[in-house]
């Protein structure tokens, strides 16, 4: 009898003991198999490919309340990105967790050739599977998933009713897929943008509970999952070199010797890795020997001589994880070099080399493809809104070079955007807004101006509080006032001349004034308002710039600036998608995107069509095909303009040495008929 009870003391207490909760690495190694390629059945191994090890230890440490993943394709990018942590959620943790994605229509493929694998492959999780309901025996699964050990897998998306993300708490977290699909929210949602309405399934859970997991592709830099790296750990995977020693990334400008190849066979002979430092050659063996010894270095860490982690990492709850071809050991430098080769081959500006291209970028070395100046891409809403910079409204870049404003005017309201141009080749938007311009509204509108006087009005009162307030300069205090403002005069152009020349203490306004008139011209837009750049000077054209020229106004008492508005809004979308630290980039300043929709929504309203115009054939002409104002997109245009104009230049030639001999017409600014650069004459004046 006392047997008895032994066994079933023995057996309670057993039952009873409490589960040693393993961490990510070790479950995966213990009950993963691999669903499917080379490995077909076998365990989930971190050997085979050691950055996952990194990404597992990193989503064990806790510290991370948000992780944005993205690596190359065919690399198990799915499997350790998205699929693992939620079904170690589920199996491991028993927590309910959602997975979001961008079409409820994907939960049964989801399920079926992401999901239901996994577990069929591994004969533990196999016994997770459900034999009742959703998704068991083969049967449908629309929105959730309940497994054996009754935690949920509940599936939500990116489209359709916003109440299919309301009402259940996700305590495991949420894992995404498909991030760029998340970017931002449908036309017809009055909520969040759909990534922060996944974000609300945790808002009953503690900070430090939370987890959302965000897997995908590199697309472009304005779509997740890149658009999150700048505010992140922007961690990266660095290998120890076999020759120097040095710790070093491996990016695509690292793959060399198949360039020169004549043929993809001599391609693959001659391929290899090289060191970013000392530029050594890696074999194959030394490359899958630096990525088994592979460190995550956050930005602001570095290692120190004994190859250890020193620094503090950046104050963030948001860990960016990115891996390349050059971590990925399930392919050669061969095989990548023959993808390379065969792109290289085709015309880089033909659609063929172009898609060729955003593949190689996107899908063989996970970052954004980087379109080309006159590509057809259009600058979108969320674009503009990830281009803000740390500054403050009105707070000038510490290095601002000169600040100039271009002003759109209308009958009731004109618009304005002030610009401050840096010596390191960037520009930043510092403010922009709009101003009444009190014109009548109808005849029985006794408190309004006649238009021509409401605009002289609106001009002196927007002039006034430019230079009466000044943007100030970070750090330095200085207050800056605007070296040249373009006013469009396309309307009542009387009115806004008579303006200059007064302003000018003249009634002659001439190109060396801080403000004056501007005319934007299109090709194709209205016949009256084509642009048509001359090929010298003379005549009422008295300077040619960079897709702008400048000219006395016959039967006006002014020089005109006339501006190719085609051009510089291609130029415009070309700035925003430069990388923020590089030169030519464009920023604007810090505000909640709420406070930037408008001017987001302006910026994108217009985009580039190709059609037939007569007399021009096939040419690429800028539409608003959203019907949404775009004001502040024409004033930026002359923002720009007015930059240029006044001596500002993208290149790393300082201006100072720009301005001391001549320059050509239509590469590096406005000439004036003695061959003297504009910025240089201007000086003089001043």
């Amino acid at each position: 009898m006392s047997t008895v009870l032994d066994r079933l003391l023995i057996s309670t207490l057993s039952h009873a003991r409490v589960k040693v909760r393993r961490s990510r690495r070790q479950w995966c190694e213990q009950d993963l198999h691999i669903p499917d390629g080379p490995f077909k059945g076998e365990r989930f191994r971190v050997a085979r490919q050691p950055f996952t090890g990194l990404l597992l230890d990193e989503l064990d440490s806790g510290r991370w309340v948000e992780t944005f993943v993205c690596g190359p394709s065919q690399t198990g990018k799915t499997l350790i990105g998205h699929v693992a942590p939620a079904i170690y959620t589920l199996a491991e943790l028993r927590q309910n967790c959602v997975v979001a994605m961008p079409d409820m229509r994907m939960a049964q493929n989801k399920w079926e050739i992401d999901f239901k694998p996994v577990f069929e492959a591994s004969p533990i999780l196999a016994g997770l599977l459900p034999t009742r309901g959703p998704g068991s025996h083969g049967g449908l699964v629309k929105d959730h998933v309940r497994l054996e050990n009754g935690a949920v897998l509940k599936f939500m998306t990116a489209g359709g009713d916003d109440t299919q993300r309301a009402g259940f708490t996700a305590e495991g977290g949420v894992y995404v897929t498909e991030a760029a699909r998340f970017s931002s929210g449908g036309e017809s949602s009055v909520e969040a943008d759909p990534i922060d309405q996944l974000r609300a399934r945790m808002q009953a859970l503690e900070r430090r509970h939370r987890r959302l997991v965000v897997e995908g592709t590199a697309t472009i830099e304005a779509e997740l999952p890149w658009s999150a790296r700048e505010q992140s750990s922007q961690s990266a995977i660095v290998l120890p070199c076999p020759h120097c020693g040095e710790w070093v990334t491996l990016e695509r400008e690292h793959l060399v010797g198949w360039r020169d190849a004549a043929n993809e066979i001599e391609a693959a002979e001659r391929a290899h890795y090289c060191c970013p430092k000392c530029v050594a050659r890696w074999t194959e063996q030394e490359r899958r020997s630096a990525n088994l010894a592979a460190k995550l270095l956050h930005k602001g860490q570095r290692i120190d001589e004994r190859g250890e982690i020193v620094g503090d990492p950046p104050r963030t709850e948001r860990l960016w994880f990115r891996w390349t071809m050059g971590n990925n050991l399930l392919l050669s430098a061969a095989d990548v070099a023959v993808d390379e080769w065969k792109a290289a081959q085709l015309d880089p500006e033909s659609d063929a080399g172009i898609n060729a291209e955003k593949k190689l970028c996107q899908f063989v070395w996970a970052r954004p493809y980087v379109q080309k100046l006159g590509e057809f891409e259009p600058l979108t809403i969320r674009r503009v809104l990830t281009r803000q910079d740390e500054l403050s409204r009105g707070i000038c870049p510490p290095d601002t070079d000169l600040v100039t404003i271009g002003i759109d005017l209308g009958k009731w309201i004109g618009h304005y955007v002030v610009t401050a141009w840096r010596l390191d080749g960037r520009g930043h938007v510092v403010d922009y807004g709009a101003f009444d311009v009190p014109s009548q509204r109808d005849e029985s509108d006794k408190s309004g101006l006649d238009v021509r006087l409401a605009i002289k009005r609106a001009l002196s009162e927007i002039r006034d509080r430019f230079e009466n307030v000044g943007w100030t300069v970070q750090h330095g205090g200085d207050q800056r006032l605007p070296d040249k403002v373009l006013i469009d005069y396309n309307y009542e152009t009387d009115a806004v001349a008579e303006w200059c020349g007064g302003v000018a203490a003249g009634d002659w306004c001439t190109w060396r004034d801080v403000y004056s008139p501007c005319q934007g011209r299109g090709t194709g837009q209205h016949e009256r308002r084509q642009y048509s750049h001359p090929q010298r000077t003379g005549g009422d054209v008295i300077g040619l710039g960079e897709q702008y020229f400048v000219a006395r106004d016959p039967g006006r008492a002014c020089h005109r600036v006339e501006v190719h508005a085609n051009y510089w809004k291609s130029w415009i979308h070309e700035r925003m998608r430069t990388p923020r630290d590089q030169r030519g980039a464009l920023t604007i300043f810090s505000a909640t995107e709420r406070e930037h929709l408008t001017f987001a929504k302006h910026l994108a309203a217009e985009r580039q069509v190709e059609k037939h115009v007569d007399g021009h054939g096939m040419v690429r002409v800028w539409e608003n095909t959203s019907k949404r104002a775009n004001h502040l997109l024409d004033a930026l245009v002359y923002a720009c303009v007015a930059g240029h104009l006044a001596g500002w230049r993208i290149t790393s030639e300082p201006r100072a040495q720009q301005s001391g001999q001549p320059v050509e017409a239509a590469s590096t600014g406005i000439v004036m008929p003695d061959g003297r650069d504009f910025f240089a004459t201007m000086a003089e004046v001043r």
